[in-house]
């Protein structure tokens, strides 16, 4: 008998093993997808400008539309995470996701203007989300990204986000 119970034993574990790397697989490999949205892309433009009237506001800062002003938005959101960290109780994620997309939307313009792409929405995993593709395909998240920055702090860095996408 107590061979029979671990066998079975075994032959679940391992049954169970199967299951669990196939859906590993499953959520590794979702299908990803971007479909152009003007209105995306209408909304982003408006929030890039508050961007430029908040950085000059409240932060003292030219933002000029150039690669190199990203720089001065990974300041900016600096300077927001360490107030987010210090802060009790926290900013609620509907009140952080507000500067998120001005700055996200900020970055995303530039590299639009710079070097092309589109706004619009990326499903990934049957889940949408507002993000840019680029010219060369490459789809990303400015406004997941800001959002990152200013609740988990320096590792989510902007500026050396949009660096890699320069190189892609």
């Amino acid at each position: 008998m107590k061979v029979a119970t671990k066998r079975l034993c075994g032959t679940v574990f391992v049954a169970l093993l199967l299951v669990l790397s196939d859906n590993a697989l499953a959520d590794s490999v979702a299908p990803q997808s971007f479909s152009v949205d003007p209105k995306i892309e209408k909304i982003a433009e408006a929030y890039a400008l508050d961007a430029v009237d908040l950085a000059a506001g409240r932060y003292a800062t030219k933002l000029n539309w150039s690669d190199a002003s990203v720089a001065d938005v990974e300041k900016i959101l600096g300077q927001m995470s360490l107030t987010y960290a210090s802060t009790a109780p926290k900013p609620t994620d509907e009140q952080v996701m507000a500067f998120a997309k001005v700055f996200g939307s900020y970055v995303g313009e530039v590299y639009r203007r710079n070097h092309g792409g589109q706004w619009g929405i990326v499903t990934l995993g049957g889940e949408h989300y507002p993000g840019m593709q680029t010219a060369a395909g490459t789809d990303f998240w400015p406004w997941g990204r800001a959002f990152d920055r200013i609740k988990k702090g320096a590792d989510e860095d902007i500026a050396a986000y949009y660096s890699v996408l320069l190189k892609k």
